[in-house]
């Protein structure tokens, strides 16, 4: 069963992420329960051995998310309360694919960003079980005394998946595999800790030296340059970047490029769409020059089934599809979420956003 929950906008308010979390989880308590089953067979399908190791790897996650950062994980408390699942069924709906020894390549994305005399532009597909389709949603983050606001492209029951802050600061993320895995924090909290930072420069000591659980790429954008970096539990590494006063690109799909890095790729769960997508990007982002010319990028279906905007399911290792996605012009302090497909899904949706006064509008 896959309730469509609309793909909602969450709008948080006042400054408690215990309340922020318990809002959410009783608001769409039936879509977080159905997604959280969803994730956890789909994981247990992959791996049954494992079944026995749950509780013990849940709370090996959930201990270094806390110490990591209390104050998101009060967030993710809410959530438990809220829905009236457990720490177990929160932790496997966040973190699924990060569980120790667990790969799961039809977790795709592609990541871009391109920096001209006049725009820097950044953003990403998210391409995962299309299961996951029907329970995308926006999470509109206010303003604390710690943190700027923010808006998270997510799922329900999820901290985020990417997002923007009002300083101009985005993170994306596409998933790599590799074989140095091991229990750390979740990766949402992750991302919605680098979202507190104002600037590329600020979120690299993070990067460096967060104790992630498994291997995953990040693009980190603001408006004067953009950085691609893979991090995984033992070493992390820039790999691609577009420094501030040049104009060039950047891009990643999901296979390890940075030198460091690859000696830990498990090339044998690898995606077998990564080249294809990259071969994609190589050849258009030269071209992207606008925020529609980005949008129509990710969007494009050139080389379909294996094109950026995904639909592909070989029958084998690669049940992917393009459930969204999100970009943004930096410098201009606008930009747009989606879900779906705008060719292909009957209730796709898009939501518009722009910065104005310091915050958020959205439409």
């Amino acid at each position: 069963m896959s309730t469509d929950q609309g793909f909602p906008i969450i709008k948080y308010t006042g400054t408690s992420p215990l309340n922020w979390g318990k809002m959410h989880g009783e608001e769409f308590r039936s879509g977080i329960k159905e997604l959280a089953m969803i994730r956890r067979e789909l994981m247990l399908a992959k791996n049954p051995s494992l079944l026995p190791k749950l509780d013990e790897l849940s709370k090996a996650q959930w201990d270094a998310s806390t110490k990591y950062d209390p104050a998101l994980m009060e967030e993710v408390k809410g959530l438990v309360a809220g829905s009236g699942l457990s720490n177990l069924d929160l932790v496997i709906l966040n973190n699924y694919t990060d569980f120790r020894d667990l790969q799961l390549p039809e977790e795709g994305c592609s990541t871009v960003h391109v920096q001209t005399q006049n725009q820097t532009l950044a953003g990403q597909t998210w391409d995962m079980h299309n299961s996951a389709k029907n329970y995308l949603c926006l999470i509109h983050v206010p303003e604390t005394e710690n943190s700027p606001e923010m808006l998270s492209l997510s799922l329900v029951g999820c901290l985020a998946l990417m997002g923007i802050n009002t300083h101009n600061f985005l993170i994306g993320v596409n998933n790599i595999n590799t074989t140095n895995a091991k229990a750390g924090i979740l990766w949402p909290l992750y991302v919605r800790r680098l979202l507190r930072e104002r600037s590329v420069i600020a979120a690299r000591k993070l990067l460096e030296t967060a104790p992630v659980t498994s291997g995953h790429n990040y693009i980190v954008s603001d408006k004067s340059q953009g950085e691609h970096w893979e991090v995984t539990p033992s070493v992390s590494e820039r790999v691609g970047h577009v420094d501030a006063g040049k104009s060039g690109y950047s891009f990643h799909t999901n296979h390890c490029i940075g030198s460091k890095i690859t000696p830990f790729e498990d090339q044998s769960s690898r995606s077998s769409t990564t080249q294809v997508r990259w071969d994609l990007l190589e050849k258009h982002v030269p071209h992207v020059a606008s925020l529609p010319d980005m949008y129509s990028l990710l969007t494009s279906h050139d080389g379909y089934p294996q094109s950026l905007c995904s639909h592909y399911e070989s029958g084998a290792q690669d049940p992917s599809f393009t459930c969204g996605g999100g970009i943004s012009d930096l410098r201009a302090g606008v930009g747009k979420f989606w879900r779906g497909c705008p060719e292909h899904d009957k209730n796709f949706k898009k939501v518009d956003y722009r910065l104005e006064a310091g915050h958020f509008v959205l439409n």
